[in-house]
């Protein structure tokens, strides 16, 4: 008997591999690749590996270069069909050429081998940073690694490609925190001829599913839009929305809303939360029309535009340490009460900026864009950047507007400043339901809902 160099689980003499831990397919497939690409590559060391490929560290001899080369694994490389699609997909994100996608420099199948020969980047994961973390990133980081993706993004939708497994584990920082997304098209070349089996196993990352590729519907890039308002959530919270099991949190993402992000991250930027939240939105129209216009919000350009008198009563304190994740989850009960003292005292001395006509929704204890125009006496007057808002539900349920409770449903003909609000209408026995809507300046927007009974388990 010998044991298992990895867990020493005694393993008898004439097998192959140990029971208790899956065979390593790189030793093999390592062989096979140095063999097919001697004397153009030299094989250095694997970088990782999973379920769709291994990624190895090879040396260029001919450019002097060091290079990743992704690999299929042995038990993909039998199905044709899988090959042929691999190395399409593999062709059409060669076409992408933004600085800050991966470059691919070949894609190959040979030998058997189906492979794809890309820059190699020298530095780490976002999961790998995010895991090594004891802190919570820094706003600026998050601003700034969200933008890049973003953009990164933006430029493969305009040429119509979609991610579909955006992820930390597919976004990396090299040693200046440049970030560069990897694994463009191939996850859908894999993916693509892939169904849902009998036991309802669904291939791709279940924490960072939209929930349309959740439900089995065709996509676009508002699908990747939405995995990246999860990586943005995660790298701001330092947690992802949901938890559970893979199908629990498949459920969770197509009918419950994320926590809020100010209850884990308090000194979470307004414009940086707006644009999280709307990014999660359950409907894909109801996110943003482009990944651009996503970025310009993440980075902070459209900051100037919200009003910061309103914005005042939400933001928290200036801070000049980091949070921990501790600190974070637990200093939201304090701004929440500390906003609703605001919101009060505003009202008692007579702000006018705090001040809510009557019938109208209050809206100090929210962050919207300010869509009025820019002239002082257009500014000065609220009425001209507010809207009418309208909601009713079926049955009645209780309303909250950017995680302010307003009352019981119908709320009719409610004068509202414009911008982009989180609804939330939440019943006893019903489904909680969540949406994000725009209300324009001199328009009234409606709403009507149908809320679902929760089922019983």
């Amino acid at each position: 008997m010998n044991d298992c160099p990895r867990c020493h689980t005694p393993i008898p003499y004439d097998a192959l591999h140990c029971s208790q831990c899956p065979p390593d397919y790189t030793l093999e497939l390592r062989e096979r690749l140095a063999h097919a690409l001697e004397g153009r590559y030299e094989i250095m060391r694997l970088l990782g590996r999973g379920g769709m490929a291994a990624v190895f560290l090879a040396r260029d001899l001919v450019l002097e270069r060091q290079v990743a080369i992704k690999v299929l694994p042995p038990d993909m490389m039998g199905d044709g069909h899988v090959m042929a699609r691999f190395q399409q997909e593999g062709k059409t994100a060669a076409k992408l050429d933004h600085p800050n996608i991966i470059p691919i420099h070949r894609v190959e199948s040979e030998a058997g081998l189906a492979y794809i020969v890309m820059k190699y980047v020298s530095g780490q994961s976002l999961e790998e940073k995010l895991g090594q973390r004891k802190r919570l990133l820094p706003i600026p980081q998050v601003r700034q690694l969200l933008r890049q993706a973003a953009l990164a993004l933006g430029h493969a939708h305009r040429r119509h490609v979609v991610h579909r497994d955006v992820k930390p584990a597919n976004i990396m920082l090299d040693e200046d925190d440049r970030v560069f997304l990897t694994d463009f098209g191939i996850s859908k070349a894999v993916q693509g001829t892939t169904q849902i089996t009998g036991t309802g196993t669904i291939i791709g990352t279940p924490h960072y599913m939209s929930p349309e590729q959740a439900k089995g519907r065709s996509v676009d890039g508002r699908t990747d839009q939405y995995a990246l308002g999860i990586v943005g959530y995660r790298a701001l919270t330092g947690k992802v929305p949901f938890e559970g099991d893979a199908q629990s949190i498949l459920y969770q993402q197509v009918h419950e809303p994320p926590p809020a992000v100010l209850e884990r991250r308090p000194d979470t930027p307004p414009d940086l939360r707006i644009a999280i939240e709307r990014a999660l939105a359950k409907e894909p129209k109801a996110r943003f029309s482009s990944m651009e216009e996503f970025a310009e919000w993440v980075s902070g350009e459209r900051l100037s535009s919200l009003d910061s008198a309103t914005t005042t009563a939400v933001r928290a304190p200036a801070r000049t340490r980091e949070l921990s994740a501790t600190e974070g989850q637990g200093a939201g009960v304090y701004v929440a009460l500390g906003t609703v003292a605001v919101i009060i005292t505003g009202a008692f001395f007579g702000i006018p900026k705090l001040q809510a006509p009557a019938h109208s929704v209050p809206t100090a204890a929210t962050s919207t864009p300010n869509t009025g125009r820019s002239s002082g006496a257009q500014r000065s007057d609220p009425r001209r950047a507010s809207g009418a808002l309208q909601i009713r539900s079926t049955p009645r349920a209780v309303l909250y507007l950017d995680g302010v409770k307003v009352g019981l449903t119908p709320v009719t003909r409610t004068r509202i400043a414009a911008g982009s609000y989180r609804v939330r209408l939440v019943q006893k026995g019903y489904r909680t339901l969540t949406e994000t809507l725009m209300v324009k300046a001199g328009r009234q927007t409606s709403r009507s809902y149908q809320l679902q009974r929760q089922s019983k388990r």
